[in-house]
Formats: structure tokens, C-alpha cells, sequence
């Protein structure tokens, strides 16, 4: 999912700081890349035995920004691989699969309710 934000002035370091502690108090490890262009915030769901991560994506400027979340694909490989050696004890790897995929959609759920809560203070800190 996509969202644009408009004329609002935040502090994108801070927004990806504030994204970025929501997940910390939830227990759940995160890492943050960032680049002149764009903060990159990935979120490992729960214990899982499958590489899953939710990744939320800002880029823009203060003044005209962008939030992206994508569930990771490496969750969805380990679907097909399952799917494929379902003979030889596959299954396992697809149910949890299934139960990684039902996390992710559910921390994605949760981001974009709550996503305009954390931005509304942030208007207006960014330096002009």
C-alpha cells in the first residue's frame, strides 16, 4: 500500500524514529537504512522460521512525502517452496508461511490505521 502526503513540513528522520520505536516497545526487531533520498524501515514479525519482514519505505521532501509498506518476498518464495515439496514434508513449510503472511497483514493493518496519529504531531518540524 501507498499514501502521499502533502504541504505538512515533517521531519522525516523523526517520522521513521517515531514508525520505528512503535515496533521497538512491541518487542519486534527493526532496522533502518537511510539514504539522501529515502528512509527504509524493516520490521521481522514475531518468531517465525521464514525470512518475513514488513518494510515501510518514506521518500520525498518535507513538504511532499511518501509511506510505503510491502510484505517481504522472501516470505512468499518460501510459499512455493512448500507448495513444491509438499510430498516430503512441505506442508509445514506452507502452513507457516501462512501464519507469517497473516502476521505481516495484520502489523501492515495496524501501520496504516494508526499511520495519521503519528504524523499529525510531526507537522511543521522540519527546518525550513
Amino acid at each position: 500500500m501507498k499514501k502521499q502526503w502533502k504541504n505538512i513540513n515533517v521531519d522525516l528522520n523523526l517520522l521513521a524514529e517515531k514508525i520505528q520505536n512503535i515496533y521497538t516497545k512491541k518487542r519486534l526487531k527493526t532496522k533502518t537504512t537511510t539514504t539522501q533520498k529515502r528512509k527504509k524501515i524493516y520490521i521481522l514479525p514475531g518468531q517465525t522460521r521464514h525470512l518475513t519482514v514488513m518494510d515501510i519505505t518514506i521518500t520525498g521532501t518535507p513538504n511532499n512525502f511518501t509511506i510505503e509498506t510491502k510484505a517481504s518476498e522472501y516470505e512468499d518464495e518460501a510459499v512455493k517452496v512448500g507448495l513444491a515439496t509438499t510430498l516430503f514434508g512441505g506442508g509445514y513449510i506452507i502452513f507457516s508461511s501462512i501464519k507469517a503472511r497473516e502476521e505481516l497483514e495484520k502489523l501492515e493493518k495496524e501501520f496504516w490505521t494508526n499511520i495519521e496519529e503519528i504524523i499529525a504531531p510531526l507537522a511543521n518540524t522540519a527546518s525550513r
